[in-house]
């Protein structure tokens, strides 16, 4: 008996390599039938597997255990545990890395439709065909290691699914964070013109959420004709692909503010345009200073006409005070000085008093121009004009303002006056030299 139990709780096998029994497969045999036990292990010897017997369920179940099976033969008619205990114990679920071959007699359907309800798949009916035995484990053995290896490679799948969709997930985390640092509003659309999503400083500029804000349109955002002009944009933009980039005004917190707006379609994989991605800039601040800065260029233009009016107007009025104090001169101071040097003897004509006060008179009598014409003859009117303006320290630039003439045209006139004052190859200054004649 001792022999016996030797021989059922030992592994059996028909692999002239004992290396090999690490790879081949492993067959429990649980018949309390000795000679069916001998017959299974006559038909299965040359077939290279590994092979272990019990004579029950109790001891079937302790090898199952010790040395988990990738098959298992089963008989349901057992002492001490059953073939129906035995399954109940190992509990088989359809991802098991074994399969299970229960051995009937004929006419057992109430036994099969049991062994179903408990997970089994595979039947051996009584007698057995030896041929049936080893085909049928061939298939078993081959079904699991396919199911081993379809599971293997759902496996290393759905981790490869798992660390690719951990790194989108990254990736979206970084791209959202990087838009959100961005602090010009930016969104994106789909093909049809709705919200895809957008960053932070967008979410503040219209007063949404970026969950509110997805599947709405511009129309849901903004007044009809600001809408519009956006819509018109988006259509041409997801029509030819490409960018565009236009000005209009947008609301910003409830406030209409003027912006710059740049656009991109953007494509699927394959190719097709898929949406458009578009920034918004605020230039409402500068598009106020540029307007500020025209109307400052317009007052300043008018003060300048006005400053040349009354410019000329103090001109004029200097000439007439100057050609007043002239006259005077002339008729009533320099007739009677005249008149009394006559009455002079010689002597007293000579009194260097009085020639400084004749001479000084006379030369008050004279204008700039004449001075000017009389110690440089040849001068032209507008020449004149140009040396009255240069010894009132005026610039070419406000010269030629003065004149209305260009500032080139004074340039010209100034080298005249050089020339023609004899000026030309010295290091002399043109205004020192002009009041030096007064």
């Amino acid at each position: 008996m001792r022999d016996v139990m030797q021989f059922l709780l030992t592994p059996h096998s028909s692999l002239k390599k004992k290396g090999d029994e690490m790879s081949a497969a492993k067959i429990l045999i649980v018949d309390d039938d000795q000679a069916l036990r001998q017959t299974l292990k006559k038909a299965l010897k040359n077939e290279g597997y590994v092979l272990y017997f019990a004579e029950n369920g109790e001891n079937g179940l302790k090898i199952f255990e010790s040395t988990p099976p990738d098959l298992i033969f089963l008989d349901l008619r057992m002492p001490v545990m059953d073939g129906f205990q035995f399954i109940e114990q190992i509990g088989i679920r359809p991802d098991d890395p074994y399969a299970v071959v229960v051995i009937t007699g004929h006419g057992d359907d109430f036994e099969v439709k049991r062994c179903h309800n408990l997970g089994i798949n595979y039947f051996l009916r009584k007698p057995l065909s030896m041929v049936e035995v080893c085909g049928l484990a061939r298939n078993c053995l081959a079904m699991k290691k396919n199911e081993a290896e379809l599971r293997q490679y759902r496996n290393n799948l759905e981790e490869m699914v798992r660390k690719r969709t951990k790194s989108l997930e990254e990736q979206v985390v970084f791209q959202q964070t990087l838009l959100d640092a961005i602090p010009a509003p930016i969104f994106f659309k789909d093909i049809k013109g709705a919200y895809l999503g957008c960053n932070t400083a967008f979410e503040e500029a219209i007063g949404l959420a970026r969950e509110e804000l997805i599947t709405k349109t511009v129309f849901d955002i903004a007044t009809d004709k600001i809408a519009e002009v956006h819509s018109r944009s988006d259509r041409r933009v997801l029509r030819h692909g490409g960018t565009e980039t236009f000005e209009a005004t947008a609301l910003f917190d409830g406030l209409q503010r003027e912006v710059t707006v740049y656009k991109a379609a953007f494509r699927d994989a394959n190719r097709k345009i898929a949406g458009l991605v578009g920034i918004m800039l605020d230039i409402t601040d500068r598009k106020q200073a540029e307007a500020e800065n025209i109307k400052r260029t317009d007052e300043l233009r008018e003060v300048n006409t006005a400053l040349r009016v009354l410019l000329q107007q103090v001109n004029h009025a200097r000439h007439e005070v100057e050609t007043k104090i002239v006259n005077n001169i002339k008729n009533r101071i320099l007739p009677h000085l005249l008149h009394l040097e006559e009455q002079m003897t010689v002597e007293e004509q000579a009194n260097p008093q009085l020639q400084a006060l004749k001479s000084n008179l006379l030369k008050l009598t004279e204008t700039f121009p004449q001075r000017l014409s009389s110690s440089a003859l040849g001068l032209s009117p507008r020449e004149l004009q140009v040396a009255d303006f240069i010894r009132m320290g005026k610039s070419s630039k406000e010269t030629a303002r003065l004149m209305s003439i260009t500032q080139n045209a004074v340039e010209f006139h100034r080298n005249n006056l050089r020339k023609k004052l004899g000026l030309k190859s010295k290091q002399v200054n043109l205004r020192t030299h002009l009041l030096a004649l007064d």
